[in-house]
């Protein structure tokens, strides 16, 4: 007869399948995802460019990229439709379904900000604008990913995947908005301090995934750093930064140059954002098979099915100094039974605060990072807020609440929260 132990242990092992299928499909749909923005950051670099020579340059290119983008879009569109199908089977996918939905109206506005590039009538830094309006769209269905997360080692992977390319997005966006200054000869004051938050916005999130990634992907990396593309861009970015409104100042970069090494360096990048999105779909597939195989150890011995398998192991006092190096004093230790001579594994002690410490350090970053996105969503409405109440652009919004933190000596995520909770006080 099935105990009640039995049957809530394989409930438990079901429903982490069940999440861990729905993962594995959705890391199949950030693959898809990180390929499109991937194109749609180039359209969006060839555009600036087009623009800010006025229709003369970039043509060709902007042709290219545009034809690129289109075929990811049809792709991912398929995913988006495929992962809707049977929404029952997501867990917490409130969030996730509006993201998609955001999503789908975000790319629909595509055909609009083409035609108005085509046809230049548009500003290049409101064409930047309408593409990263757009990738921040997906950005974020891919974000709400790591909320459905069932196993705290997918949910690293995720944090870090999500970072990386956060981080390749500001790279992005860096690419463009100097393109224009670049492509028209002079950078505007505005321009460049934007540039200048762009490439503080890009070292904290690759601080970030560096924070959570693994060893082999931290070093590819670093590799990325110290290239010659990098260092071409570090020097082309002082000429921005100086570039005012004589050509002498920025030094012969040209926009093409430009263009031609932030995009070798961010397809540098890309190829690491292939490598942990690959390793992701291996890691879920990882822990699908291990959720199965826990779920066939319960359907066919229960609970003691599961007791049976675990090492056997005696715990022990006046254990021998010598061989107890680790240990206590007073000689706590922890001894295997697995052979005919027991020998000491590591001091008890020692095990729990080693897995304590592990426990602590993870949940720890993970609070961090949800944390911190839990802080960005709330400047994000506080801006919203203003925009709205004030007919303000999104930057005007930010620098509004970036000055009085500054002034009141406050962070920007308390201003933010200030101005959400006045506007509660009204509304009531």
């Amino acid at each position: 007869m099935e105990t009640p132990a039995t049957r809530f242990l394989r409930s438990a092992a079901l429903c982490r399948t069940r999440d861990l299928k729905q993962l594995l499909l959705l890391s199949e749909l950030v693959k898809s995802m990180a390929e499109l923005i991937h194109a749609l950051q180039k359209e969006r670099g060839a555009s600036s460019i087009f623009l800010g020579s006025n229709g003369t340059q970039f043509a060709d290119r902007l042709a290219a990229h545009t034809v690129d983008s289109r075929q990811f879009e049809a792709a991912v569109r398929e995913r988006l439709e495929h992962v809707g199908d049977k929404p029952d089977r997501m867990s917490s996918g409130t969030r996730f379904y509006t993201r998609v939905a955001l999503a789908f109206r975000a790319l629909d506005t595509l055909s609009v900000t083409r035609a108005q590039i085509a046809s230049l009538t548009v500003a290049p830094q409101d064409a930047v604008k309408a593409f990263t309006d757009i990738i921040g769209s997906l950005l974020a269905v891919v974000f709400e990913v790591t909320d459905i997360a069932p196993d705290p080692t997918i949910s690293r992977a995720l944090i870090g995947f999500v970072n990386f390319a956060q981080g390749k997005e500001y790279a992005g966006q860096e690419r463009a908005t100097a393109g224009a200054g670049f492509s028209r000869g002079h950078f505007h004051a505005s321009e460049q301090r934007r540039l200048q938050h762009l490439v503080i916005a890009q070292e904290q999130s690759f601080r970030i995934f560096c924070e959570f990634a693994d060893p082999p992907h931290i070093a590819l990396f670093q590799a990325v750093l110290s290239s010659p593309e990098s260092a071409d861009v570090k020097l082309m970015r002082k000429a921005a930064f100086i570039g005012g409104n004589h050509l002498s100042d920025l030094a012969g970069v040209t926009a093409d140059a430009w263009f031609e090494r932030t995009t070798r360096r961010i397809d540098a990048m890309k190829a690491i954002e292939d490598q942990l999105a690959a390793d992701l779909q291996h890691l879920c597939a990882d822990k699908l098979a291990e959720a199965r195989q826990s779920s066939q150890r319960t359907d066919t011995g229960g609970a003691e099915g599961i007791t049976a398998t675990a090492s056997v192991a005696m715990l022990v006092t006046e254990v021998d100094p010598a061989l107890n190096n680790l240990g206590l004093d007073g000689g706590l230790g922890l001894y295997a039974l697995d052979s005919s001579q027991p020998k000491t594994i590591r001091s008890i002690l020692d095990v729990i605060q080693s897995q304590s410490r592990r426990i602590d350090e993870m949940s720890n970053q993970l609070e961090s990072a949800r944390l911190a996105l839990t802080e960005r969503s709330v400047i994000e409405r506080a801006k919203s807020l203003l925009m709205k109440g004030r007919r303000l652009s999104e930057k005007e919004a930010y620098a509004l609440i970036r000055e009085t933190a500054m002034n009141q000596n406050k962070r920007v995520f308390e201003i933010a929260e200030a101005i959400l909770s006045t506007a509660e006080i009204l509304k009531a």
